[in-house]
């Protein structure tokens, strides 16, 4: 089944993206976080994490820890949790490596900044923070994120240690250091 991709006239400065679905929404993330996306491997449960921190796998020798994306948005979940699309995002956070679990990934993708438009004014709460801006391409709204505010405040934490502060962020963010 050929997928259509609608024409988008690019002109003057674009956004590199990843984009990828979570239920029946788009969302994206800057292609320049992105380290490399893979199949839903074996996780290895952490016990006492709050629900959306699936546990953690190694990836070459290194523990990264994967957070379920549709879990930390509230993202009501239709059907079976995973499929055969679903698919790790490992990413850059800061100086930490970061495993997100989305429904599947759509598409590496440049859109123009003149497409993105700052959320409504009317959306907000701590999850919709991490909602940086919207775009509007012909056939679809794609939400963008910002990784690094939707980690803020998560308890992801190291296996083992009882830190509190994220690398780079005031400890009075109260939020979590993400394996590296």
């Amino acid at each position: 089944m050929a997928r259509r991709r609608a024409k988008v006239e690019l002109t003057g400065d674009v956004e590199q993206i990843v984009s990828f679905r979570l239920g029946k929404e788009t969302f994206a993330i800057v292609v320049s976080q992105v380290r490399e996306i893979r199949k839903v491997e074996d996780i290895t449960k952490v016990p006492k994490l709050p629900p959306y921190i699936e546990g953690v796998m190694n990836l070459r020798g290194q523990i990264t820890t994967v957070i379920d994306l549709k879990k930390r948005l509230n993202i009501a979940s239709e059907g079976p949790s995973r499929s055969a699309q679903s698919r790790i995002i490992v990413a850059e956070v800061g100086d930490n490596q970061l495993g997100i679990i989305v429904d599947a990934v759509e598409d590496v993708m440049r859109v123009p900044k003149e497409s993105i438009s700052l959320p409504p004014k009317t959306i907000s709460g701590a999850e919709s923070s991490a909602l940086t801006g919207i775009s509007k391409l012909p056939d679809k709204l794609i939400m963008m994120l910002d990784l690094q505010k939707v980690i803020n405040g998560a308890e992801i934490a190291r296996p083992g240690r009882n830190e509190a502060s994220f690398r780079g962020q005031p400890e009075e963010m109260n939020t979590a250091e993400v394996s590296r």
